[in-house]
């Protein structure tokens, strides 16, 4: 299954293990479909989630085996969904039945929808992600990444459905649900609006482990500085943190500095910076925008354990094995204004919430382009940065809005609105990336309604599964009496 995510990108294997998970949990042999789900979880997020150890062990601090640990117990969590999944269909429906059929993509979407909600939410691998730039993909701005789950799931789940069965109806179903969805690919519910806008994005390429040192604070900052001297473009964007000091720490010199001088260059500076109070004992992190620019943004959606810790009274206990900057940042609000850049309105994430296509949303319609900025060397050269990179794809697919993606030693890149890489930087390298951001007015029906669609579409499944249960019942309680009066 991790084949079929970035940066393999083998669409069709996502469809390929679930028609094999979904062929286990029909066959009439399984008599513990609860537990095959469970290890198929196991293996699912097992190895496509192999990273997150990284961090934790590399720059958090932590002893190798309390990060393997760590990393066990979080694989261990989410494979208790594709195993509540299989528990379900055994305790609902009987094996090879055409209602276990249609219960497989139910339930296993419903399982991601949780996922992305449960202790904030970790929707990294749902399903829907392995089909960008695939035939499934033209759902994404009408339903979101969940709606391209349950195509993907209701496919393999007939034609397994078929290939137990031996009928070949299914298969003609599986068929149209392709089809109906590869049409949708050529909607559009945006347009292109005004000049493109110049943008440079600086990938400074500071290590992780002297990011935070004091030592090498005014390094770093430095070193952005440099690379952004003699950039002519309109907006200069420098990615999460580029200024590791805190904006209060700052503001009368390098913050007051950096203003005067990207204003008289009639450019807009974005960057990232924690901000806050010692006194209050309350940070956040934030975006700035600096010269021909106006407003900020404070980071909504922060990272468990990494940003802050869940459920503090039960688990501070994590902060004892790791240390991690800024590990305990509060929340900004849900709905923040764009972020004006030069006279073009962004919409403005931060790192772990380009996973999130509901917060992202909030910006639109008045957002004409989306800025995300990251830091992934937390995880060095592993798969996580361009799966976190294929997430931010899927947001402009979804929304149909361009997005210049400033990171610190990559993934730098510019996407288009149908969420396709149009420009990108090597990682590990100091350089800059400099292209056009195409404005684009209008709104998909994801932006308008967010996740609501498919919790509609959801209940919707909800019902026809009752009316079909009811009707299966009723025909069970009559043919036995029309036998007995026989």
């Amino acid at each position: 299954m991790t084949l079929a995510f970035a940066p393999f990108s083998q669409w069709y294997v996502a469809i390929i293990g679930m028609l094999a998970l979904s062929w286990l949990w029909l066959r009439p042999e399984t008599t513990r479909p609860g537990l095959t789900g469970f290890f198929f979880g196991l293996g699912y997020f097992g190895v496509g989630l192999h990273w997150v150890y990284i961090s934790l062990y590399s720059f958090g601090g932590a002893a190798l085996s309390f990060a393997i640990f760590a990393n066990i117990i979080l694989i261990l969590f989410l494979a208790l969904f594709p195993m509540v999944t299989g528990w379900l269909l055994g305790k609902i429906s009987r094996s090879a039945t055409l209602l276990r059929m249609l219960l497989i993509p139910f339930l296993w979407c419903l399982g991601e929808l949780a996922r992305a909600y449960i202790l904030t939410g970790f929707p990294w691998l749902s399903l829907g992600y392995s089909q960008l730039g695939a035939p499934l993909d033209g759902l994404a701005p009408i339903t979101g990444v969940f709606g391209i789950s349950l195509a993907v799931a209701m496919i393999a789940s007939l034609i397994a459905y078929a290939w137990i069965t031996h009928q070949k109806a299914p298969i003609l179903f599986a068929l149209i649900i392709l089809a109906t969805v590869y049409i949708s690919r050529t909607l559009h519910f945006t347009n292109p609006v005004g000049n493109r806008l110049s943008v440079a994005l600086v990938q400074g390429n500071i290590a992780q482990t002297i990011k935070f040192n004091p030592a090498h604070m005014l390094e770093g900052l430095e070193k952005y500085v440099t690379l952004s001297a003699n950039r002519h473009e309109s907006v200069i964007i420098w990615p999460e943190t580029a200024i590791p000091f805190l904006e209060s720490d700052v503001t009368d010199s390098h913050i007051k500095e950096l203003n005067t001088l990207f204003l008289s260059k009639n450019q807009t500076l974005v960057t990232g910076i924690p901000s806050g109070s010692w006194e209050e004992e309350r940070f956040f992190n934030s975006v700035i925008a600096l010269g021909r620019g106006e407003g900020r943004y404070d980071k909504h959606h922060l990272l468990p354990f990494g940003e802050f810790i869940p459920m503090r009274t039960f688990l501070n206990f994590f902060n004892d094995f790791v240390e991690i900057p800024f590990n305990d940042f509060s929340r900004g609000d849900a709905k923040q204004p764009p972020m004006i850049t030069n006279g073009i309105r962004a919409g403005v994430s931060i790192c772990f919430e380009a996973a999130f296509g509901r917060d992202i949303r909030h910006a639109m319609p008045e957002a004409q382009y989306l800025i995300n900025i990251s830091n992934d060397s937390w995880f060095k050269d592993s798969i996580a940065a361009d799966q976190h990179l294929q997430m931010a794809q899927m947001r402009s697919r979804e929304l149909e809005r361009e997005t210049a993606r400033a990171t610190n030693d990559g993934i730098t890149t510019i996407i288009d609105a149908r969420g396709n890489l149009r420009k990108r930087l090597p990682r590990f390298e100091a350089a800059v990336l400099s292209g056009y951001i195409q404005p684009h007015i209008g709104t998909t029906p994801y932006a308008r309604y967010g996740n609501t669609i498919f919790v509609v579409m959801m209940a919707l499944y909800a019902m026809m599964l009752g009316l079909f249960t009811l009707t299966l019942r009723s025909h069970a309680s009559t043919v036995p009496s029309q036998h007995h009066r026989t």
